[in-house]
């Protein structure tokens, strides 16, 4: 009883913890909430550090990091149409 507690606060709230982070990143990147370039440079830091720690694995990164670098361009793009 006691070693499967351990088990959980160890390997099972982090886990629940990542996939957490994960939708919370899809359902930033889905309605458009990262709308800087900085906001979106932070998030790919994020995800940088948790493919190097094993929280994700190198699909779900280039997933995400796909989304963002899209979404990245849009944004340059707008800024330079509005002359920013």
């Amino acid at each position: 009883m006691v070693i499967k507690l351990l088990w959980d606060l160890l390997v099972g709230v982090p886990a629940t913890l990542t996939r957490e982070i994960l939708a919370h990143i899809k359902e930033e990147i889905d309605q458009e909430m990262l709308t800087t370039e900085g906001s979106i440079r932070q998030r790919l830091q994020e995800l940088q550090v948790m493919l190097e720690s094993g929280e994700i694995t190198e699909e779900e990164y280039d997933d995400l990091e796909a989304k963002l670098i899209e979404r990245l361009k849009a944004i340059r793009q707008h800024n330079r149409g509005q002359g920013g």
